[in-house]
């Protein structure tokens, strides 16, 4: 199997995944179709949305399959899989903002990003998004430090 395939495989997934999911918040009762169906609803729109744009500009733009080697970066997975456990463990005392904004420049520097102004912008631009969606937007209060 190429990674294509594989890759076109789960982003299919993915716009499954968000239309079910889109489509369960139906049946949530009443005051939570205010409040949690309109983040859920949210969250499936931007995932399908995504993953849509993604399949679609993968078959448009049919690039040469390449063989899906899955022993080729057994460091970085792991890598990866460490530093989401310890974001996952310091989520709970320092909230949402101070680990994501440690997170997102080692986890950059781990995937091999080497420009500090690249890592930068990406870590303010996410956090800023984050901010502006979730607070401003839907006025969902994320958790802070807890000292």
């Amino acid at each position: 199997m190429s990674r294509t395939t594989v890759d076109r495989i789960v982003l299919a997934g993915f716009v499954v995944l968000a239309v079910l999911l889109y489509i369960s918040t139906a049946s949530y009762p009443g005051i939570a179709q205010k409040t949690s169906a309109k983040y859920v609803r949210f969250l499936a729109v931007c995932l399908g949305g995504l993953g849509a744009v993604q399949l679609g500009l993968s078959l448009w733009k049919e690039r040469r399959t390449m063989p899906l080697a899955l022993t080729g970066h057994v460091g970085r997975f792991v890598g990866l899989i460490v530093g989401l456990i310890a974001f996952a463990v310091a989520f709970n005392t320092l909230g949402f903002f101070i680990p994501a904004a440690i997170f997102v420049p080692v986890i950059s520097v781990m995937l091999g990003q080497r420009n500090p102004i690249v890592i930068a912008g990406t870590t303010l631009g996410l956090l800023a998004a984050v901010y502006l969606i979730f607070v401003v937007v839907l006025g969902i209060r994320l958790p802070g430090p807890q000292f």
